[in-house]
């Protein structure tokens, strides 16, 4: 049973920053230019009662553990994939990575452990000898059906906010975003933001330390946010959306 009254429209994707750091610093990403705000790896108990709120509201859509780091260098990676799907059953888990770190066998324990997809990227900078490229072609057809496997030009690149403006300067402020009806970001210490461009956390709506995440979500704040990113010229309410040249549908 739910604690709060569920609203029509419920996110249906999760992205949680499980760790801070990176292991490249792609000329297309933040990283490259700026300093996260937050550091270090989730806590247990962060994440635990991330997964007790999503059980609550009966969360059944895709769970990923990044925002601007690379999962597979956080320690507790297995410990959270095996306490999502003890929480969330149901739930879809996309690991997002830059594929360096993933041999065969440690793909194959994390299937094993309940993940059900990678999402590899080639990057650029990417050093000779990229593992992960013949790892992919040693993968059975089971396996690569798991796997989206692309390269670096294939990214459909946005300016993050307006923090890259080497990438874009295209004006499309007057164009509505649909991100935040469907996706929620919680980053190591458990602030929820309501899209993976706000680098710096300028629209953080909540912390799940200090409330439900269904009561976030449904808060007046939030719902204000979403609604205006609906209409046409509604990213010129603030400066990270009015800048941002990311389009989702």
């Amino acid at each position: 049973m739910s604690m709060f009254k569920l609203s029509r429209g419920m996110f249906s994707v999760v992205e949680i920053e499980i760790n801070s750091h990176c292991n490249m610093a792609c000329s297309y990403c933040p990283n490259s230019e700026h300093e996260r705000l937050e550091k270090g790896e989730m806590s247990t108990e962060t994440f635990i009662r991330i997964m007790q709120q999503l059980k609550e509201i009966e969360f059944k859509g895709r769970v990923s553990y990044h925002f601007y780091n690379e999962p597979l260098l956080c320690k507790k990676l297995d410990e959270f994939v095996v306490l999502t799907k003890e929480f969330l059953p149901s739930c879809i888990i996309d690991i997002y990575s830059n594929g360096t770190l993933l041999t065969k066998k440690r793909l194959e324990k994390l299937f094993e452990l309940g993940v059900d997809k990678f999402t590899i990227t080639e990057h650029e900078g990417t050093k000779p000898g990229y593992i992960f490229k013949k790892v992919y072609k040693d993968l059975d057809e089971a396996q690569k059906k798991k796997v989206h496997f692309q390269g670096h030009e294939k990214l459909d690149l946005s300016n993050r906010g307006g923090l890259l403006e080497h990438l874009s300067t295209q004006d499309i402020s007057s164009v509505p975003c649909y991100i935040p009806l469907y996706l929620v970001v919680i980053t190591l210490n458990g602030n929820v933001l309501p899209c993976y461009d706000d680098f710096y956390q300028n629209h953080s709506m909540g912390n799940i330390h200090d409330q439900h995440i269904e009561e976030i979500w449904n808060s007046e704040k939030y719902n204000n946010f979403r609604k205006l990113l609906r209409e046409k010229n509604g990213r010129k309410s603030n400066p990270v959306c009015e800048k941002c040249t990311c389009v989702r549908w």
